[in-house]
């Protein structure tokens, strides 16, 4: 772990308790240990020393505040629902590789029962970034459908196997659809589709991953 996530690092005084406080029980911390947080707010990381510590919380005092910049991009992928659970194992991948923004979108194909649950995205990304190192969470944009997404967005390209073969730009928008792809209607929706040079047929997880690794190295 890189540091520890709290929404009032900057505060002179924090006290950990319940699930923020069970991380560090586990690692047996003790009184006078100095300890990492940010906020993932801003690029200050935070140093604080433990003052305070009971069976089921402590009490952290601020030492100093020291502006650690991080790199920033504007890479940004699209992607259609797909089953949360295997939504969910792709989070923390895109948030490490140096996503900023992955929007998601209902598409024909996506199963309107699947429910996005932005709280447990959110423990993810926090879990992610004090892993490794991020400074700030990558964004999530949500829309029920592409045509408000198109409107939003009108230069996307899809990521289809009907399109062409070309070189990745980091600087483009590229939509990867659900398993089972796009469906005809919503294939004539776009100007310029793309294909990945793979031989074989990839899931959803796999695709989003292969061009998230091609647009961010």
């Amino acid at each position: 772990m890189q540091f520890l996530y709290h929404k009032n690092s900057g505060a002179q005084l924090i006290k950990l308790e319940n699930e923020e406080f069970s991380h560090l029980k586990v690692r047996r911390i003790k009184l006078g240990v100095c300890l990492k947080l940010r906020n993932l707010n801003d690029e200050h990381l935070f140093s604080y020393e433990v003052i305070k510590l009971d069976r089921h919380s402590c009490v952290l005092k601020l030492l100093k505040s020291d502006f650690v910049p991080m790199p920033k991009n504007h890479l940004a992928l699209a992607l259609a629902v797909i089953e949360p659970k295997i939504l969910e194992k792709t989070l923390a991948f895109l948030n490490e590789i140096g996503i900023a923004k992955l929007i998601l979108v209902y598409t024909h194909f996506s199963q309107r029962n699947f429910k996005i649950d932005k709280n447990r995205f959110e423990r993810i990304l926090i879990n992610s970034c004090e892993q490794c190192g991020r400074s700030f969470k990558m964004e999530i944009e949500i829309f029920n459908d592409i045509e408000n997404f198109l409107k939003a967005y009108p230069h996307t390209i899809l990521v289809d196997f009907s399109g062409k073969k070309e070189e990745f730009d980091k600087d483009k928008l590229y939509f990867i659809g659900p398993e089972g792809g796009f469906s005809e209607k919503e294939k004539l929706l776009f100007k310029r589709k793309i294909c990945l040079d793979c031989a074989y047929i990839l899931r959803s997880q796999s695709a989003i991953m292969a061009v998230a690794a091609k647009i961010s190295i």
